[in-house]
């Protein structure tokens, strides 16, 4: 993982308005690294970037020959019928510049019901290797988007839908549910922090182990049909995080740092004496 991808999902995504938990984060750097070791390649495309948050993520992953296309509303908003999202072009352009560049960036502004996979292949010149779906959060939005990505995939290529088991959106899991009535080319094949992953049939046994392996934990589970990969995380508590930080490591041993390291095992040895299960 380069630098830069570390310090955006370690700071950077922190002052980017939306939502990506770090787990989702790992999971989609662990993908994209097995797609690099298949050579797998295209560009990459969100439909729903809202401020950018995911975007920069999958951005940063990308090669200087891949496109990264955007679509949003931006300032359509009055197009925005369930008011899942409230992208924003100035925010959005700041926040990319800030935290990458814009040089592979395509900017499409509109309605993704307009869309269509010929179109988004024609946007990213040529077949795209990950596309995230979080736009309208409607079941007849999410149908048509998720047929979208499903056409301008490259062999390979993921597609990661947002909110299907959100019970704020229903919408996107029932949408899910119809668009695989239809028996696409596509299989699930892993569920974790808020999104759910599909890929081609070919590739399902690949990228389940790619994600299972970012996960502190994976449960055999069962979703439409196929077998996924259920991905849970440990949080790390508060000492932990402490003691991983670099500002930490640098303090540890010094005057500060030493009474503080000190003061710390007193007071787990003072914790662990009062909460002793013995009779007195």
């Amino acid at each position: 993982m380069g630098s830069r991808v570390e310090n955006y999902i370690r700071r950077g995504r922190f002052y980017v308005d939306g939502w990506l938990r770090i787990e989702a984060a790992r999971i989609v750097v662990a993908l994209t690294g097995r797609q690099r070791s298949l050579s797998i390649g295209g560009g990459i495309a969100e439909i729903g970037v809202h401020h950018g948050k995911l975007f920069i993520l999958l951005y940063l992953l990308g090669q200087a020959s891949e496109k990264a296309v955007a679509i949003d509303l931006f300032e359509d908003q009055h197009l925005n019928v369930d008011r899942s999202g409230s992208g924003d072009l100035a925010k959005f352009r700041r926040n990319l510049e800030r935290h990458a560049d814009s040089t592979r960036l395509v900017l499409h502004q509109g309605n993704s019901m307009d869309l269509s996979g010929a179109i988004l292949t024609r946007l990213a010149e040529g077949r795209l290797r990950f596309v995230s779906v979080d736009g309208g959060h409607t079941a007849d939005i999410t149908v048509h988007d998720l047929a979208t990505a499903e056409a301008a995939i490259a062999d390979g290529g993921i597609i990661v839908v947002d909110d299907v088991f959100n019970e704020r959106w229903p919408g996107v899991g029932d949408g899910v549910r119809r668009y695989f009535e239809c028996r696409p080319n596509l299989v699930p094949f892993a569920i974790g922090a808020n999104k759910t992953y599909f890929c081609r049939p070919s590739h399902r046994d690949i990228y389940h182990d790619a994600a299972g392996a970012a996960a502190s934990t994976v449960t055999a589970s069962e979703f439409l049909g196929h077998p996924v990969a259920y991905l849970e995380f440990l949080r790390p508590g508060l000492k932990d995080r402490v003691a991983e930080s670099s500002a930490w490591r640098r303090l540890r041993t010094t005057p500060i740092g030493l009474p503080l390291r000190w003061a710390w095992r007193t007071g787990r040895t003072l914790r662990r004496g009062l909460t002793r299960n013995e009779d007195f």
